[in-house]
Parts: structure tokens; C-alpha cells; sequence
């Protein structure tokens, strides 16, 4: 009895990184089968659907003495790849001997990013983690960030661990108050192109985040002294962030009597909001408490334990802790005598033109201040404090 031609075809997932599945350029498909009636070196062709529904030839093989075949094509794009094998020829054709039809679905191999926090204090640098899918170690990820001009750029550049993982630090623009995107991708070595995640945004934003702690010892060491009317122990310091001239945020500190603390947050937070710019708000003990140092270098500050300056016979509201300098080049002060301080600021005597970090009764931080019990020195009159905050 003469046994009628035939074809088998079974396709199955080797090299690639989950068993029994398929994905995009990783691992292969193995075509196997037998053909009957067996007999050695038999030409067998392995055909798949096209888009446009027809079948194309991919692979030839033959056959052994048992009329087994084996052969591997490795796997390229992401589809449901529908596959016939047949003895030669076209498996859309009445006469060709074709094997049952065998679909199997392929995977898109992707870079995954979870989405970090669309807004970020200015000055955070927060973790940006994923995956790549199916997880795989070894993956060379490299973390881009796009600039303004809208080209992107590699960061950094870093394997996935053994559960496909990776994070980097976003630190691109620290203190600026721009907005960015990231995104992730690796090169696809089989396909010649890289694989890329979707970007998400980040906008680095201005955040007062301010801290408060008990005032220390140390933290006053050179603006308190013995027999002064308040000690560390009824001070806070607060640690707040601020909008430099430079355009720029940076983290500073200032230190109050405790009762002064939530009206202070309050009133920076607002002119912060607005974009109330300040120069710096650095601890004095950086100058040794000396007000006409602090003020020729334009700090902002609040408790030091001293006389008014330029009036030897006062003692100051800031040695209570209840009074706030800002800026104090751009908003000088005339003393008792007529003598204007700092000397840096000489050019900012008269008022006009508005440069950036005057205080004028319309500022946005003189207005937080006032509406919060505060007297702006501005007021004063013959003397004049334009950088003076003093709580009634």
C-alpha cells in the first residue's frame, strides 16, 4: 500500500528569554516536522503569511533518513506570524503539499519607565527606574533627557540587573526652574535600531520646602552671647528654599524667634510664588555676626544679637528675633546719622528704576509681611530701612 505524501510543522521558541514565548529580536523560532513517506534528504520549505495575504518562502531545509527536519530562523518584529511547511512550492497552490497552518504570537520587546512626578522641587534629584520587557540582565539602558532646543542627550548609561531592572539620578538642571522630559532606551543589536520608551515629563519647579528645627548652640555661635534678651532655646531655625538673582533656586537658612515661624514660611512662600528674587540667606556666623559685613555681601537674615548699626546706644529687633533683613544690597538703609549701608548698595539709594530684589510697598513679599503683623522699614521717615521686616 503506497502511504500518500504528507507534511507535519510545529514551531517553537528557542534562545529567548521566557520559555515558550516569542519576542522581537530575541531568540529564534524552530521549525520541526517529519515528512512521509520518510526517506533522506527531502527538500522541505517552511512559508509565511504576508501582510498582503500572501505566502512567502523564508527557509529550505531536508530532510533526514527518518524524514525528520529541524531548522532555526531567528525572530524579528513584534505580530502573530501565521507559518506552513510544505514539500515544495507555494502552500496557496491545489497541488503543493503543505502542512496545517501554525500561528504564534510575537512580542514587542520594550524599555518600560515608570512615570515619574511630573512637577519636582528645583532642587531634588529624584530616582528614575523601569524595566525592559521581557526582563533580561545584562541590557546596556541609557537614561536621555531632552534639551530645550529639543534634541536629546544621553545622561548616563547602565545594565539591567538579574530582574531586568534599572534607575538612574535625574540631576539635569538642579536649581533651575525649567521643565524637561527623559526617557529610556537600548539598542537593538539584531534590528540595527534602538528601542525606545515613551518620555515623560519633569518640571523642575520653585518649592519652598521649608524645614524647621530647635536652633543650636553652634548655629549662634557668633550672634548670641550672654546677657542677650533671647537664647537658642526660644529661637528655630528655619532651612528654606529661595529664587536667586541668578535665576536659579538655592536652599538657604534663616533663623527667628519661634512665634515667627509660621508668619515667615508664610510671607516667602508667597513671594516665591510671585518670583520674588533674593541673593542669598546664608547663617551670619558666616561673618562673624558682623552686620556691616553681612550687609556689604547681600545676605537676608534674621537673629543677631547685636546694637542697631550706626546707632551704638539701640539695641536691634533682631536680637529678639522678631526682625528679617532681605536683600540688602538692592535695599539699603539710612542710619540715624544719614550714613547710607552698605556702601554696595550706593546705587540703589534712589528707587528708580526697578531692579531685580528691591522691596517697594507693592512687593509681593512687603505685602505677605505686612498682611502678616510685620512693619516694613521702607515706612520710616527721615531714617529709611528698605530691607528691614520688624514684627509689631
Amino acid at each position: 500500500m503506497t502511504t500518500a505524501p504528507a507534511i507535519s510543522l510545529a514551531v517553537k521558541s528557542v534562545g529567548g528569554p521566557v520559555a515558550g514565548q516569542f519576542f522581537q529580536d530575541l531568540g529564534s523560532f524552530r521549525f520541526t516536522g517529519t515528512a512521509t513517506p520518510a526517506r533522506d534528504g527531502r527538500r522541505v520549505e517552511i512559508w509565511y503569511l504576508g501582510g498582503n495575504g500572501t505566502w512567502h518562502r523564508t527557509l529550505e531545509t531536508t530532510t533526514d533518513g527518518s524524514g525528520h527536519y529541524s531548522v532555526d530562523k531567528p525572530v524579528t518584529i513584534a505580530a502573530v506570524r501565521h507559518f506552513r511547511a510544505t514539500l515544495g512550492g507555494n502552500p496557496a497552490a491545489g497541488s503543493t503539499i503543505s502542512s496545517a497552518e501554525v500561528s504564534v504570537t510575537v512580542h514587542d520587546a520594550t524599555v518600560r519607565m515608570k512615570t515619574p512626578p511630573a512637577t519636582i522641587d528645583a532642587l531634588k534629584n529624584p530616582t528614575v527606574s523601569g524595566s525592559v520587557y521581557p526582563a533580561r540582565s545584562g541590557v546596556l539602558v541609557h537614561f536621555q533627557v531632552r534639551r530645550v532646543n529639543g534634541s536629546w542627550h544621553d545622561k548616563a548609561s547602565k545594565r539591567t540587573g538579574s530582574k531586568g531592572k534599572y534607575s538612574f539620578s535625574f540631576t539635569t538642571g538642579n536649581g533651575l526652574v525649567r521643565k524637561y522630559y527623559v526617557r529610556a532606551r537600548y539598542w537593538d543589536h539584531r534590528a540595527g535600531s534602538w528601542e525606545t520608551g515613551r518620555s515623560a515629563p519633569i518640571a523642575r519647579t520653585k518649592v519652598l520646602n521649608a524645614q524647621v528645627t530647635r536652633t543650636t548652640a553652634a548655629e549662634v555661635a557668633d550672634t548670641y552671647r550672654s546677657g542677650c534678651p533671647v537664647g537658642p532655646s526660644t529661637l528655630r531655625t528655619i532651612r528654606l528654599n529661595y529664587y536667586g538673582l541668578d535665576k536659579r533656586m538655592h536652599r538657604g537658612v534663616i533663623i527667628l524667634a519661634a512665634g515667627r515661624v509660621k508668619s515667615a514660611k508664610a510671607s516667602f512662600k508667597i513671594g516665591l510664588a510671585k518670583g520674588f528674587r533674593i541673593r542669598r540667606m546664608t547663617n551670619p556666623n558666616h561673618w562673624g555676626g558682623s552686620d556691616p559685613k553681612q550687609m556689604e555681601a547681600d545676605n537676608s537674615s534674621g537673629f543677631n544679637c547685636r546694637k542697631v548699626t550706626g546707632n551704638p546706644y539701640a539695641q536691634s529687633p533682631h536680637s529678639y528675633g522678631i526682625a528679617i533683613d532681605v536683600n540688602t544690597r538692592e535695599n539699603p538703609y539710612r542710619d540715624v546719622s544719614g550714613k547710607w549701608w552698605p556702601k554696595s548698595g550706593k546705587a540703589y539709594i534712589k528707587r528708580s528704576p526697578y531692579r531685580q530684589g528691591m522691596l517697594f510697598k507693592s512687593s509681593s513679599l512687603t505685602k505677605a509681611f505686612r498682611h502678616r503683623g510685620y512693619f516694613w522699614g521702607g515706612f520710616w521717615n527721615p531714617g529709611k530701612d528698605y530691607q528691614h521686616f520688624e514684627y509689631n
